[in-house]
């Protein structure tokens, strides 16, 4: 016999090592696998009081975020930059640790915006609209002012007719435009998107005649020198009308006095 001793085959054994450790993985059941405990959220999230999608992924309405669990529920659902309307009801921004922008346009309640501010909020949604961002805009409760920025909003957008945006923004969120002063400062901002205003004032005016004679004085100097000649004709017939106006109130006054004098005679002839 022999003496050789058999020497395992070391090659061999770590394949069959290796098959054994895979087999063993295959036939185990998957949740022993994850066995690391799912990490729950540490902080509370809620949508705020009239929360709604306006344009879905690009701009939402709501009421007052009261509370940081209502700003983290903004930040979950993807909204990067809040405008505040509402100067008596401001969000808690500062106590929110999640990342989102802000930007407060005060208006009073019950307010129409001046056109400044609507061109303030509507450069807003442009910058967003190119960097991919999503816009969230509020005042107390969500209606009045944030409904009156809406309609704008679909103004400039959408190319919508003033009433048609009012009644658009009002069949999505109910009880929007609350005033007749909003419903007509939409109507403004559209004139003034049309050019149909050529130099708006910054500020509501009921009549649109006077807003074209108070924008005399509210010309750059550059301006002033060309409409001087303007200003000059204008002030002449207003000096034609005053005169006529002089010689009509003559005469009326000599009218009087003769038929003054006519009594006087006649009683004394009798």
């Amino acid at each position: 016999m022999s003496t050789v001793q058999i020497r395992p085959n070391v090659k061999l054994a770590k394949l069959f090592y290796k098959y054994a450790e895979e087999q063993k993985e295959k036939t185990e059941p998957k949740e022993s696998r994850n066995t690391e405990p799912v990490q729950e959220k540490d902080y509370e999230s809620y949508p705020p009081y009239n929360f709604s999608w306006f344009v879905e992924n690009k701009i939402a309405a709501m009421g007052w975020p009261q509370t940081v669990a209502n700003l983290n529920y903004l930040a979950d659902v993807g909204v990067n930059h809040l405008v505040t309307l509402s100067p008596e009801r401001r969000p808690p921004i500062l106590e929110c640790e999640r990342k989102l922008k802000w930007t407060e346009i005060r208006i009073k309640e019950f307010g129409a915006p001046t056109l400044k501010q609507i061109l303030k909020f509507i450069e807003i949604c442009e910058r967003a609209a190119i960097r991919g961002e999503v816009v969230g805009v509020h005042c107390r409760h969500g209606r009045g002012r944030t409904g009156t920025m809406l309609a704008c909003y679909l103004v400039y957008f959408q190319n919508m007719a003033p009433e048609r945006a009012v009644l658009t923004v009002r069949v999505q969120r109910p009880g929007s435009c609350e005033t007749y002063e909003q419903e007509k400062i939409v109507c403004h901002y559209h004139d003034c998107v049309r050019g149909t205003i050529t130099k708006p004032d910054y500020r509501l005016v009921e009549d649109k005649l006077y807003f074209d004679c108070s924008m005399k004085y509210m010309y750059d100097e550059d301006q002033e020198s060309q409409d001087g000649d303007d200003e000059k004709q204008d002030g002449g017939c207003e000096v034609n009308l005053k005169k006529s106006d002089l010689n009509k109130k003559v005469e009326a006054l000599k009218l009087e006095k003769k038929k003054k004098a006519m009594v006087i005679n006649h009683k004394i002839y009798f």
